[in-house]
């Protein structure tokens, strides 16, 4: 089963602003205001969700089945240790990888143990948070706690995004999201569609990080 991600926080402040957007758009007019700044949060979300990054901090939530279903494959299958669920590795080799870039906290790791009803969280002591990778990692020092046989048994909350300043590209790519968006108010005009500007597609894939979903 592949880890599932689902926002937990969303964004405090959008890293376009109306004033950027209008100007962007060349409008004057405050007629469109909560209808542009509407078109703003939806043009973030789907920059960023098709990048993998964020363009600002947002707080996500990850949780998995196994361990196993967490750990990026970095050694051959040795034997297999049913409590876990993982394949042989070493310490050095529980690497997770959080796909939602650019990392910045890793807020905490949880489980369940055998037959628990509660979440234990792992004491911060026994992983390692790498933010400089992209996609940012987490490095656990020692073999995982044994956990409970669900579907969620663990949960990891961790915050991503760009926490200093957002770049020039994406906040252009939202702009020009924005613009599209605003001009193509329908999916479908006297029968014909509408594809994204090839600026936008350029500047969406340069920001792409690679295998992120």
């Amino acid at each position: 089963m592949n880890p599932e991600y689902s926002i937990d926080t969303d964004v405090a402040t959008e890293p376009v602003t109306y004033a950027d957007a209008a100007a962007h758009l060349r409008v004057d007019s405050t007629d469109d205001t909560d209808y542009i700044n509407g078109l703003v949060s939806v043009a973030r979300e789907y920059v960023d969700s098709l990048t993998g990054k964020n363009s600002a901090a947002v707080t996500w939530k990850v949780i998995a089945e196994k361990w196993s279903d967490l750990f990026e494959d970095r050694t051959e299958i040795l034997w297999i240790d049913p409590r876990y669920g993982l394949s042989g590795q070493t310490s050095s080799d529980y690497v997770i990888p959080l796909h939602r870039s650019p990392l910045i906290s890793v807020t905490s790791i949880k489980y369940y143990a055998p037959d628990a009803a509660t979440l234990t969280t792992l004491d911060s002591s026994k992983y390692r948070v790498i933010t400089a990778a992209e996609p940012g990692l987490v490095q656990l020092v020692e073999s995982p706690p044994e956990i409970d046989d669900r579907v969620d048994a663990i949960e990891i909350v961790f915050v991503a995004g760009a926490d200093a300043q957002t770049t020039a590209v994406q906040k252009h790519a939202i702009k020009l999201m924005v613009a599209h968006l605003y001009e193509q108010r329908m999916p479908v005009a006297f029968s014909s569609c509408e594809e994204l500007p090839f600026s936008l597609r350029a500047l969406i894939t340069n920001q792409k990080t690679g295998g992120w979903f």
